[in-house]
């Protein structure tokens, strides 16, 4: 007791410092019970106590000897332990360039992007990502001969490829083998297939201009090799027979008698003036295609979880690691969804022009911008309103939030994205600069695909749905501004970041409003 009472009448300083080394040598906390009262110890035990901590501290320290090794004995086969699952290995140098000529791509910085796709070809000179890559970026820089043997070699070795077989088919057709080009495309229907809306608005400008057809790259190097070493002096032109000319008389020299030519002269007669060209016909209207309903792609009801957040809790800092994605669900609300069908593509500028065309509507405001001309490109800055004027007049409808987002997930598969639950850069249209960017053409992007084969649900372009917008609760209601309830919109566009591209993420805005990242597709009632 006397011991006590004077640790207790010690500076609080000196008590905090004794209450350390308590934690330090044993395992009670200064909050908790008192440690026992040590027993009073002999000198002889004392003694032998020193002994043992001067034998223990000879131990701990580093021997010149190595230590003799435990014997192992492997365990019992009813005992061993379940294997681990072994990390990928980090991705190869080809991979690296590959990535990031995908990058620049998406930039379109065209040159950086071919850099670094042929480098990663020279490391690796079979890598589908890179031969794919180099083709579009080859095709978009206006280069298609040199897109043709990269596209052709990637079909060869990868004929599941989509994004090679598409690449391909575009310009088999552009050469004129339109067989071939519906041999991997199944069809081609331009409503299906925009990008050949693109390709003849190109012969028509090329043949206005006055230039030849465009052929393959094979046809040129046929015509200019030659059949024999002569053959180059000895051509003769296909209207010419190949048989040996008769040879022409020789001239009768002339006399002196004739008369001979008299030189020109500024006085010489004019000769007469040409007409005038008459004025350039006007084009006849472009017709107008009414979209038909066998586009679409059927979509079978089912049930699932709409509204579902999810999160990475295993999340590693390393780039690679990221490929193994462990996801946690959580939130979300069952909902049944019918049969229905889904636009396979989002509507495009050449569509929407019929539609203009056929109503005498407005035409969208950025259509005289370079980021948003094309026929190909999803048509932007439509309102809700226009967008549901549309889906009627061609005879459908536009989906409802939950058919949308059903149709993301894969219905019951419960994806993240529309391809699965990793992020793929491949396989959206996103990330891009708002001044100097914009969506790409449609079709673009087939690995994004979804399980039923809807394209381009993630990025390109927010898409309009029928719902009113609102917190995300099954009874909750719209949300307002101005007294007008927001409308909501799907999928993410190709000025936002990954955060967007979720098949469960919305947005909301004013139904009359017109920004160059909203478009929409259609759906229609499943056929009874």
């Amino acid at each position: 007791m006397r011991e006590k009472n004077k640790g207790a009448g010690l500076p609080p300083l000196l008590r905090l410092s004794a209450c350390f080394l308590t934690l330090a040598f044993s395992s009670i906390g200064c909050g908790g019970a008192e440690p026992p009262a040590r027993e009073p110890v002999a000198p002889e035990q004392k003694q032998a106590q020193d002994a043992t901590l001067s034998a223990l501290a000879l131990k701990r320290t580093r021997s010149l000897a190595p230590a003799p090794l435990p014997e192992h004995k492997p365990p019992p086969p009813e005992e061993s332990a379940p294997p681990q699952e072994s990390e990928p290995p980090p991705p190869s140098r080809a991979v690296i360039l590959s990535d990031m000529g995908e990058a620049a791509y998406r930039q379109e910085d065209y040159k950086f992007a071919e850099k670094n796709f042929r480098e990663a070809l020279a490391h690796e000179p079979e890598l589908l990502h890179a031969l794919t890559g180099l083709g579009w970026t080859l095709y978009d820089a206006n280069r298609p001969d040199e897109a043709f043997i990269f596209f052709q070699r990637a079909n060869t070795r990868y004929p599941e490829s989509g994004s090679a077989r598409r690449g391909l088919a575009y310009l088999l057709y552009r050469y004129g083998r339109l067989k071939e080009a519906k041999a991997l495309l199944g069809s081609l229907d331009k409503s299906r297939w925009p990008e050949l809306t693109n390709i003849e608005y190109e012969l028509k400008a090329r043949a206005i201009k006055g230039l030849p057809a465009p052929r393959l790259p094979t046809e040129k190097r046929e015509e200019e090799k030659p059949d024999s070493p002569s053959a180059e002096t000895d051509a003769v032109p296909e209207t010419e027979s190949t048989s040996e000319p008769e040879p022409s008389p020789e001239p009768e020299p002339k006399t002196e008698s004739e008369p001979k030519p008299e030189p020109k002269t500024e006085t010489a007669k004019l000769a007469p003036t040409k007409p005038a060209p008459e004025a350039p016909k006007p084009l006849p209207p472009l017709p107008v295609r009414k979209p038909s309903l066998e586009g679409m792609v059927d979509i079978p009801g089912g049930r699932f979880m709409m509204g579902v957040e999810y999160t990475n809790p295993n999340r590693s800092r390393r780039r690679w690691r990221r490929r193994r994605v462990i996801l946690k669900a959580t939130g979300g609300r069952p909902v049944e969804v019918a049969s229905f069908r889904l636009d396979k593509f989002e509507v495009t500028n050449a569509l929407y022009g019929d539609f203009v065309r056929a109503t005498n509507g407005p035409e969208p405001p950025f259509w005289r911008k370079v980021h948003f001309t094309g026929p190909h490109l999803p048509v932007v800055g439509v309102t809700w309103e226009e967008a549901r004027a549309y889906c009627a007049w061609a005879g459908k409808r536009l989906p409802t939030e939950a058919e949308w987002e059903y149709a993301a997930q894969g219905a019951d598969k419960g994806r993240r994205y529309p391809w699965g639950n990793a992020r793929r850069d491949r396989n959206a249209v996103f990330g891009l600069s708002p001044d100097a960017g914009g969506p790409k053409a449609v079709g673009r992007r087939p690995e994004g695909a979804s399980v039923h084969g809807v394209e381009d649900l993630a990025g390109n372009v927010w898409e309009w749905v029928e719902d009113e917008f609102n917190n995300g609760r099954e009874d909750a209601q719209p949300i307002r501004q101005n007294g007008r309830a927001l409308r909501t919109l799907k999928g993410g566009s190709w000025v936002n970041g990954w955060w967007a591209l979720a098949s469960s993420h919305r947005t909301g805005d004013l139904p009359d409003r017109r920004l160059p990242a909203y478009g929409f597709r259609c759906a229609a009632d499943a056929p009874e």
